[in-house]
């Protein structure tokens, strides 16, 4: 009887580490997701005649790479915040205490 409660426990406790592994997941599938689409919408906006790939450019200003490259981190992250708040406030029936 003794195993059996043993047993329960550590079942228990491997069903919240595969939960807690399933939510981080779908943050970031939802994070990386709205990036790479953010990052797509970004891209496109860039001019197709860019100076050559400098740090600064002629009229000093940075090159449209790294402002799209920046926007698409950015962007990342922000729909990753979004994700975390999407899975925190899901309600699941079996969260009831």
């Amino acid at each position: 009887m003794e195993q059996l409660t043993i047993r329960d426990i550590v079942e228990t406790e491997q069903t919240e580490r595969d939960r807690s592994l399933e939510s981080t997941i779908q943050v970031l599938g939802i994070g990386f997701g709205g990036g790479a689409i953010a990052s797509g919408i970004i891209v496109q906006r860039i001019d197709k005649i860019n100076p050559p790939l400098t740090v600064i450019s002629p009229n000093n200003l940075p090159h449209p790479f790294y402002a799209s490259s920046l926007l698409s981190v950015l962007a990342t992250l922000f729909f990753i915040g979004i994700g975390w708040l999407i899975t925190k406030c899901q309600y699941h029936p079996r969260d009831k205490k």
